[in-house]
């Protein structure tokens, strides 16, 4: 089996005390992350024993992790071989944008009615926050805020289905980004400054401005990864 890569940031969590409740939470997320940033490859086979090792926890809270896992697509169970970590497929990749489109446009329309005052201020303050890591070329600072925006909007959708729903898409959308974003020039600030665009008018309630902010986003996504079937990248 291969091994997996180890971020600093995972590193430095793993020996956390955690409570035996919340073990299979803290599993899922520590598997999620290291998919979704490439520390476990994708197409590649890991045995249960490993990912707990990787985890720092037990296997009872890996084995349940993984049945969240399974159900977003981001591992795939093989018998009598292990777990892979479903690889990368540019094709269902954009059949998901397809998908995505219309949930995002119910997103943010339930966001712009159902948002709250504390939400809209700070969707305000991460759309300045990403113009400034923007502006100072921060990469890394904007990676992190394009995963705030998502779970902010998903957050003041006030919508339980739809956020579960949400989540199955953006594990596999996360890891794409994260996979192919450093290879095409500018790509990272495209899509940024049209988070910051559907922020605003999520903020101030303009519905129709978000829905048409998030068809541009969409649209972007599509040519992006569309554009990425001709890049001589290995992932």
């Amino acid at each position: 089996m291969p091994r997996a890569r180890r971020s600093a940031k995972s590193t430095a969590t793993a020996t956390q005390p955690v409570d035996a409740a919340s073990q299979s939470d803290l599993a899922y997320a520590r598997l999620r992350e290291a998919i979704i940033a490439l520390e476990l490859q994708p197409g590649q086979m890991y045995s249960e024993t490993h990912l707990a090792s990787f985890a720092k926890l037990g296997r009872t809270p890996v084995r349940e992790a993984l049945h969240r896992l399974i159900r977003e697509e981001l591992v795939t169970p093989r018998r009598n071989r292990g777990i892979q970590i479903t690889p990368i497929d540019i094709i269902r990749h954009l059949q998901l944008l397809d998908v995505r489109r219309a949930l995002e446009q119910l997103l943010v329309d339930r966001a712009s009615k159902h948002a709250t005052q504390d939400e809209r201020r700070i969707m305000l303050q991460l759309a300045t926050d990403t113009e400034a890591a923007i502006a100072s070329n921060n990469m890394v600072k904007l990676l992190h805020l394009n995963s705030q925006v998502q779970d902010l909007k998903v957050q003041a959708a006030h919508n339980e289905i739809l956020t579960s729903t949400m989540d199955l898409f953006y594990g596999l959308s996360r890891r794409f980004w994260f996979a192919y974003a450093p290879h095409i020039e500018g790509s990272r600030e495209s899509a940024s400054l049209l988070h910051v665009k559907t922020l605003r008018c999520i903020a101030i309630g303009n519905r129709d401005e978000a829905i048409q902010a998030t068809n541009e986003l969409m649209d972007f996504l599509e040519s992006f990864t569309r554009r990425t079937i001709d890049l001589k990248v290995r992932i």
